[in-house]
């Protein structure tokens, strides 16, 4: 395991992997993530992760050797055989026109017909690496280097909820109304995200997210089984 550990002041912590984006460095921080709130839980206010770092902030000061001690206890750590029970969410996406309004910026970028972005984008099957940004907001794994694309000099000043969009090596979808630099290329007719309702009901990290492609017709109808509470958003 290739880890370094940063002590950015008494009660915070960082441990960082190398700047990647894949399935390894996810499973060693979930094992790590896991192991350190088992072992030292009570001693942890919040942990934070993102593509290739774990934040701890600590409820007690910590010292740069004890700091050292951790880092060698964790390369300690079994990391062989870890195994994780992933799951597999399928998202509907209803690409392009007013849905995506981006996508033939996407296109002619890249030289690519707006048919094949839709392929592109939809074929993979993509890793939920963490939330951030926004309440809800999956910063996933696994964009096609085809479709990586710098984000937007000027931020849009509002992103409807449940776009689809490309910033950057990423892709995800904007659970909210929110500004962003990132290019709408699609839409999901699901409310994925409500703090009211399904919080239980979202995928964990790890997970593998899959868009499928869709008519108007067909997120019309599912948009209004969603609004309804009929709409079941399930996975594999």
């Amino acid at each position: 395991m290739h880890l370094k550990v940063f002590r950015i002041h008494s009660k915070l912590i960082e441990l960082v992997w190398p700047n990647e984006i894949n399935e390894l460095i996810l499973k060693e921080q979930l094992f790590v993530k896991n192991f350190l709130l088992q072992e030292y839980g009570e001693g942890i206010r919040e942990i934070r992760m993102g593509f290739n770092t774990l934040s701890l902030k600590l409820k007690l000061d910590i010292s740069p050797s004890d700091c050292l001690d951790l880092l060698e206890e964790i390369h300690q750590l079994p990391m062989d055989d870890v195994t994780f029970d992933f799951k597999k969410w399928t998202i509907p996406v209803c690409y392009g026109e007013s849905y995506g309004k981006d996508l033939e910026k996407i296109s002619k970028l890249h030289q690519l017909k707006p048919e094949e972005v839709i392929e592109i984008h939809s074929d993979p099957v993509y890793l939920l690496h963490f939330y951030g940004f926004l309440p809800g907001f999956m910063y996933l794994g696994g964009l096609d280097p085809r479709l990586h694309t710098p984000r937007k000099d000027l931020p849009e000043r509002l992103i409807q909820a449940g776009t689809v969009a490309i910033g950057g090596r990423q892709t995800g979808i904007y659970p909210m109304e929110s500004p962003g630099g990132w290019y709408a290329i699609g839409k999901c007719p699901i409310k994925l995200f409500d703090i009211n309702n399904n919080l239980k009901n979202l995928p964990s990290l790890g997970d593998r997210i899959k868009f499928k492609a869709i008519s108007p017709s067909e997120f019309e109808s599912i948009r209004q089984e969603s609004m309804a509470g009929k709409f079941t958003f399930t996975h594999d």
